[in-house]
């Protein structure tokens, strides 16, 4: 009977084991569900993300390539504005030629001065302004000094003379002006 008793309580045993070992799995297979779900659910959402990100790659190569052709398109333009703007003065130079007298030099003068006058009221409208120099302390930024000379009217780093004249567009020193300074 000890046996019969002993089998009894082994079968119990047994019984709560796979009991306890059933409830085990279920759990386990329970958390293996969610994980899978998980795993489901971020696979989705890496898709997403790598869709979105290939989207804004090809949007930003769009926009680079669109930007850059306007760049191109804006520069040719500017271009096109000033030669537009300049005709005229051709146009004045021509008459100017044309009705040129040899032998009445003011007139000739007068035309010139005038196709100066609009060829610079041009480039004035364009951004261009002349350095002042003669009579200014002499700056690196603005003059380029060919040498230095002896002057008792003007003070040490003055600008005595100028040889050429320098041009800022638009606050940027395009060309320096080529200067004599006092010593």
């Amino acid at each position: 009977m000890s046996e019969k008793k002993n089998n009894k309580e082994i079968k119990e045993q047994d019984t709560k084991t796979i009991k306890k070992d059933s409830k085990q799995v279920k759990d386990l297979k329970k958390k293996i569900l969610d994980l899978e779900e998980l795993v489901l659910k971020h696979t989705e959402e890496n898709e997403k993300l790598k869709d979105q990100l290939l989207r804004t790659m090809a949007e930003f190569d769009n926009y680079k390539r669109r930007t850059e052709k306007e760049f191109i398109e804006n520069i040719q333009s500017a271009g096109k504005e000033v030669i537009i703007d300049i005709l005229p003065i051709i146009d004045d130079f021509e008459r100017s030629l044309q009705h040129a007298d040899p032998h009445k030099v003011e007139a000739l003068l007068e035309g010139i001065n005038l196709v100066y006058k609009n060829l610079m009221k041009v480039l004035t409208k364009r951004g261009l302004t002349e350095i002042e120099a003669v009579g200014k302390e002499f700056n690196p930024d603005e003059h380029d000094a060919l040498m230095q000379v002896d002057s008792e009217k003007h003070e040490s780093g003055i600008i005595v003379e100028q040889h050429s004249k320098g041009y800022k567009l638009n606050d940027k020193v395009i060309r320096h002006s080529q200067v004599l300074v006092a010593k």
